[in-house]
């Protein structure tokens, strides 16, 4: 009797659970998404409109020896047979090539006994010197690619044209870095006005189309050209530049101050959440695999996109708006419980885990947006104290000299400093993955002003 008992005991306690998690389910499926998740998403489904010509069919065709009259057609051709795929993947799907290839000539980097200046590495005006005759040999096998991505320059924007799928081919702008070694080429010999230029045209030009893009890998190699690769050239050439050399027209777009409005990543983010809305709906479509489709108990398209857009609406965000006017830091997204503790994750706990996983990222993207105006502005700076170097420049050493600089090169939040060896200016980063600070040489003639720091 006291086991039969037990047993009805337990049986009513487990009732009672299941009757309670059906209640915790059914609340949270009816309540949905929070109010300001759903802000959110309303947030990332603004539209956006971009200036002047877009750049995709350009950077998409990058690779293929294309003449511009034609690209619109062969694009238009390209989307719709990635749209005409399967939705969902498969391990029989082959790799995606543009229709170009049918009739137009591959303009992949072509070998050589050196490898092109990476967008990211520092010292390629070194290199280039040092192997001069190779390097030249390199940019002279490739110089219609090489003039193909100069011709980005005539664009405004980048809007990807590209369907939403999972297996959506980028476009291949890892050839873009192929201009850095042409130009320090150029200037190894002695064509400095053509060196100097173009590295500034292309200075200008990706930091137009970063800003402008809504695609967070446009934005991000938008970056990484504009400064790492272009930006930290420039600086090498005016190291050595006579220092009566004046700097072309195409100079002033490049070294122009950067507004606040450069280191807005809303965009680029919006663009992401586009991209990535109807994939997610995928999960939740009947013709998904059964192995690759969640539970539905477990699963709520509509909830998980208002989530997904909390993760990216941060980046439009007034918080965000005004410490990038201030150059303080982006704020970190705020805190959330465990995926076990939240109401909205009980009808869609498998939603909630995949946001949570991609959440963390986005910060990292936009502190480097940030860190892309520091940046600017040191090189800016950098050909400031350059161009107002009179006869008595030996007198005031750069870190006087600095601080009389135009105010549209100052930040509200972080200084330029002259390195510890007096050979450097640099500035605090924000995304400090690739280091704490970003610096560029000075000219000899600068250095020799001031002694080293103690």
């Amino acid at each position: 009797m006291d086991v039969l008992r037990g047993m009805r005991w337990l049986a009513l306690c487990l009732a009672g659970m299941l009757v309670v998690l059906a209640v915790v389910w059914l609340a949270s499926r009816l309540r949905g998404a929070p109010p300001g998740q759903r802000a959110a998403l309303a947030t990332m489904q603004a539209t956006w409109i971009p200036p002047g010509r877009n750049a995709f069919d350009a950077v998409w065709l990058l690779r293929w020896d294309v003449p511009e009259a034609p690209r619109a057609a062969i694009v238009a051709r390209d989307m719709s047979a990635l749209q005409a795929r399967p939705a969902w993947p498969t391990g029989s799907n082959e790799p995606f090539v543009s229709s170009a290839a049918a009739g137009y000539a591959d303009l992949r980097p072509v070998q050589a006994t050196v490898a092109p200046c990476g967008a990211r590495e520092d010292g390629c005006l070194a290199r280039v010197r040092a192997d001069l005759p190779a390097y030249a040999a390199l940019v002279e096998a490739n110089a219609t690619l090489i003039a193909r991505i100069g011709a980005l320059a005539q664009y405004d924007h980048y809007r990807s044209k590209l369907p939403p799928r999972l297996d959506a081919p980028l476009p291949e702008l890892g050839h873009a870095g192929l201009a850095i070694t042409a130009h320090a080429v150029h200037f190894a010999q002695g064509r400095y006005d053509l060196a100097l230029d173009g590295v500034c045209r292309d200075i200008a030009t990706w930091r137009r189309l970063g800003v402008h893009s809504d695609s967070l890998v446009v934005r991000m190699l938008g970056i990484a050209l504009a400064t790492d690769g272009h930006g930290r050239l420039l600086a090498d050439m005016l190291q050595v530049l006579p220092r009566d050399h004046a700097l072309p027209g195409a100079c002033a777009a490049a070294l122009a101050a950067p507004s606040s409005g450069e280191a807005d990543l809303c965009p680029a983010m919006r663009g992401e959440f586009a991209w990535a809305s109807p994939i997610t709906r995928l999960l939740a479509d009947p013709a998904t695999p059964a192995d690759e489709r969640p539970s539905t108990l477990l699963f709520d398209v509509d909830a998980t996109l208002a989530l997904q857009a909390a993760n990216m609406a941060d980046a439009c965000s007034e918080a965000t708006r005004v410490a990038l006017a201030s150059d303080l830091p982006a704020p970190l997204p705020a805190p959330r419980r465990s995926v076990w503790l939240r109401l909205e994750c009980a009808a869609n706990a498998v939603g909630c885990i995949l946001g949570d996983i991609a959440a963390p990222d986005y910060i990292e993207y936009q502190h480097r947006a940030q860190d892309q105006n520091a940046r600017l502005q040191l090189l800016a700076t950098l050909a400031w104290l350059r161009d107002t170097a009179g006869d008595g420049a030996r007198d005031a050493m750069p870190a006087e000299r600095i601080a009389h600089r135009p105010a549209a090169l100052r930040s509200p939040a972080r200084d330029i400093e002259v390195a510890a060896d007096g050979r450097a200016i640099r500035i605090a980063q924000y995304a400090t993955a690739r280091g704490a600070y970003w610096q560029l040489p000075l000219p000899d003639y600068l250095v020799d002003a001031s002694p080293p720091a103690d």
